[in-house]
This record gives C-alpha cells, structure tokens and sequence, in this order.
C-alpha cells in the first residue's frame, strides 16, 4: 500500500497565512468543541496539538543503510548492487534509496497525522545494534554482547517487511472474530485451545489477565471493537507499526537458543539481499552478516554456549548456500563485494 502526502504546515492567523511557525499568540492548543461539524461528523470535546508530528523523509529502508555498506570492498563507498527483477547492474556506490520502500515505516498520531516516529526509531536501534557487528567483523569473534546485537538486529528484521503488515491485520481480524464466537469459554485454557483448533492462530496464547479483561468487557463493547478491527485499514493508531518492537523481543530469544557458527572467508565472498532474514523462521538458516563473515544458525543438539563464537573458515559450498538463499529470497536488490555479483 504505497501513499503520496502534502503537508502544508502553515497556519491562518488574523487573516494571515504564517508558514513554519506558530504565531506568539496562538495557543498550542485547539480546544475543539462537542458538536457537528459542516461534513456532518460528531467530534468530542478533546484538543488538539498545533504542533505536528515530524514528518519529513518519504523513503524508508526495509534492511539498513549501514548492514548494506557492511558488503562492500575495503576502500568503496559502498556494495556492488544487482536488481533480479529488471537485471540493471549497479556498480560500487552507496545504499541511497536502495532496498527501501515510500513510506513503510509510516505511522499515524490519534489525529492522523502522519509521523516520522518509527523510522527514527529503528534508525537509532540499527545503531545500536551496529556496534557488536562492527566489533565482531573487526576481530572475527562475536563477544556474548555483539550476539545479542546481532540477534535484535536479524528479529527486528524478521519483523519490518511491509508485505508481513498486512498478513498480522489479517490475522489480528481472525483472532477479534474468534475471540467473539469463544468469549462464553470459563478459562484461558480453553480459549487458547479453542483458538488453536481452528488452524489459523496455532501461536495463540491468551493470559490468564487477558482472560479475565475479555470476560469484563461488555458484550456491546466486544461488538463495537469487533466491527472497528474488521473495518480497519491498518494505519490507525491503535495498529501503530510500533509494535515491530514488542514482537521482535520473543523472536531475538527464538534466535538466542539456535546454535550458532561463524563462518569466515579469505576473500569477501557474502552478498545481501533486500529479504535477509527468512519469514517464517526456521531452525536452521544461513545469512550473510558482511562481506566476508556469515552466520550459521541450526537447532542445538545440546544447550547453547553463551560464550564468545570464534569464526572457522568457510567452506564454497557453505558460500554458495547462503548467498543462493540470498539471491531466491530478494524481491529487488541483493549486494556485495565485487563486480560479481552481477552474474548471480
């Protein structure tokens, strides 16, 4: 779902139009009033900020600008590109709008405005997260704090396709109706294994407390929310992209108790792709975390060393794995080290 927005931030003042600022008069507050307004609807008394959000960038990177430098040649300004769907071949230069997409972050304020908000937000995480990469690449060892770096970096990843918003609208219409048709249920145990019964939801896991505040709520209230979530278009507020943060923690701890094996080429050999991290996860996968280490991640035969992981070196065919799993699972754009890359 692609939107094309003007922001006009000026504002009327004595019959003036004052662009960029607020008069020193004005509140910056609007008290609106109960009533109907000339297009007929009902607003409640509420107020209403002057101020809008931050609103300000109109491409937003689905895998971050620094992880795609990550995969260039010492001495680049950035990767070797090739786009599998128009086969265009790109050659050394940075990320620009590059594996990104108009708008994919956006979120809305309870006014629907639109805000910069989440892309800042994973902006300053993927910063964060940088840290251990940038260590681990530089020593080839990955220290227990750059493991949990990197493991944030690959679940929020998991987490920020735009394609995946509209499958979790879906599925959180599934779960308003069944949770309607099986609200007379006496416990969360049957709820959940009600709503495990049906096929769609199998990771259903309603709390107690959520049992509880379900059977609180008024049948009228039930229906209203109900028709509210089916009605959805998925950029309201209350279905805030922001919770690719809270759903991104259980996928780190997924990734935390695989196995992990570090892997590292003599010559920069790994690519990137705009769908890194495969969706749904599995048990054992391979990426590329720049150009010249990989990762390998498979289910543990025995418990998980916290440890630090020393990379060994990698075999062609582990190579060639990862980045023929790179390449099948990109949409746009895949990325490395060399003029190779064009020929994948």
């Amino acid at each position: 779902m692609r939107m094309k927005f003007s922001v006009h931030t000026g504002e009327a003042h004595g019959g003036d139009e004052v662009h960029g600022r607020t008069p020193p008069d004005t509140p910056d507050e609007i008290t609106l009033t109960q009533g109907s307004s000339r297009f007929g609807q009902f607003y409640p008394m509420t107020k209403f900020s002057r101020h809008a959000p931050k609103f300000e960038k109109r491409m937003h990177h689905v895998v971050p600008v620094a992880w795609q430098k990550r995969f260039a040649l010492p001495g680049d300004r950035g990767p070797y590109y090739l786009n599998v769907r128009t086969g265009k071949k790109l050659n050394a230069q940075g990320p620009a709008k590059k594996m990104a997409e108009e708008y994919a972050n956006i979120v809305f304020d309870e006014y629907f405005r639109p805000s910069d908000k989440l892309e800042d937000s994973l902006s300053a995480t993927e910063t964060k997260t940088m840290e251990g990469l940038d260590r681990t690449i530089a020593t080839s060892i990955m220290d227990p704090t750059a493991r949990l770096d990197i493991a944030y970096l690959l679940a929020i990843q998991a987490c920020r396709y735009p394609e995946r918003f509209q499958h979790l609208l879906d599925l959180g219409r599934y779960l308003a109706i069944a949770l309607n048709d099986f609200a007379s249920l006496p416990d969360a145990s049957m709820l959940n294994a009600a709503l495990q019964s049906t096929g769609i939801l199998p990771g259903a896991n309603i709390t107690p407390e959520e049992f509880e505040q379900l059977k609180a709520s008024p049948k009228e209230e039930l229906a209203t929310q109900l028709e509210q979530i089916l009605r959805a278009h998925g950029y309201e507020a209350y279905f805030n992209p922001e919770l690719i943060f809270r759903a991104a923690a259980p996928v780190a701890i997924h990734l935390l108790n695989l196995k992990w094996d570090l892997i590292e080429s003599d010559a920069p050999a790994f690519i990137l792709s705009d769908r890194p991290v495969p969706v749904p996860l599995k048990f054992g996968f391979g990426i590329g975390l720049s150009a010249n280490l990989g990762l390998l991640m498979s289910e543990p035969k025995n418990a998980t060393d916290n440890g630090p992981i020393r990379a060994w070196k990698a075999s062609p065919a582990e190579i060639e794995a990862i980045n023929q799993s790179a390449r099948s699972s990109a949409r746009e754009w895949i990325c490395g080290p060399g003029p190779w890359v064009h020929a994948l």
